[in-house]
């Protein structure tokens, strides 16, 4: 297999967290009197509306989670030990971070967000472990 099938799924993250940047940067914009009011993002919680607090909460989502799979999706990429499967649980993990971040700034049912986090924590050790124990 091609390398490039195993990292377009990062480079689709990638452009998913810059589309959540925008969505965040335009509310933010739109809803800041003084640009100095957001010198602490910890200052403009409580003056957003909700969406914009979410977005920036789901913002922030994006670069803590994904950050494991970004570095194990990598890796499996430089030693180029993989299959198709492999491929597709990493499609399945951004996916599921879609998914994630399109609940978090709609409905924000915690639950459903908390077991797509876990269904990802599993792609990503799975990932993991079949390159050490596969």
């Amino acid at each position: 297999m091609n390398q490039i099938e195993l990292l377009t799924p990062v480079f689709t993250l990638v452009l998913w967290t810059f589309v959540i940047t925008l969505i965040m940067a335009y509310g933010r914009v739109k809803f800041t009197k003084d640009p100095q009011d957001a010198a602490h993002t910890k200052d403009l919680k409580g003056i957003m509306p909700a969406w914009v607090e979410r977005t920036a909460d789901n913002y922030n989502h994006l670069f803590e989670q994904p950050v494991a799979f970004y570095a194990v999706t990598l890796s499996i990429a430089l030693i180029n030990n993989f299959d198709s499967f492999m491929v597709q649980l990493a499609w399945a993990f951004v996916i599921l971070r879609i998914i994630h971040s399109l609940v978090q700034l709609t409905i924000n049912i915690v639950l459903v967000r908390f077991l797509l986090f876990a269904s990802g924590w599993l792609i990503i050790a799975y990932m993991a472990y079949s390159q050490i124990f596969g």
